[in-house]
């Protein structure tokens, strides 16, 4: 993985890639997170290989993970954060995936969130984002 400088430190706009396959859900999000006060750019991938693809080619803030595709979105967080503890990007897992175990099981392996699409407005995506990228900023000022 390549060791990724923040826009809060160069001042770039905040880079979200945002993996899931499902056409519909990828667009209302993306334009969610545009217009959010935060403005974000958004990157858009319809699967984990292309997601993966995108991450290591373009700079990254965070990435914004559905769970629930063909290839399992647990195998694209376990490929983005090779050492939980120390992730090089932050990862907020957004799925409409409803179970409590699955959500502990993604954080114990580096997401910083797991939200789900039915129960989030646009607004705590927004947020969570925001605290995902400051608490993988933190971890590396603290490496």
């Amino acid at each position: 993985m390549s060791s990724q400088v923040s826009s809060l430190e160069t001042g770039n706009p905040t880079t979200v890639l945002l993996i899931d396959d499902n056409y519909e859900h990828r667009k209302y999000w993306s334009a969610a997170l545009r217009n959010s006060p935060f403005r974000y750019s958004v990157l858009e991938a319809d699967s984990g290989d292309s997601g993966l693809d995108l991450y290591r080619h373009q700079r990254v803030d965070c990435v914004v993970l559905d769970l629930d595709m063909p290839e399992s979105g647990f195998f694209v967080l376990l490929r983005l954060i090779q050492e939980p503890k120390s992730p090089q990007v932050a990862v907020v897992v957004l799925t409409q995936l409803v179970h409590p175990t699955l959500c502990a099981m993604m954080k114990d392996n580096g997401a910083y969130a797991c939200l789900t699409k039915q129960h989030s407005s646009d607004e705590d995506l927004a947020n969570v984002i925001q605290q995902a990228i400051a608490s993988v900023k933190s971890t590396q000022d603290e490496a």
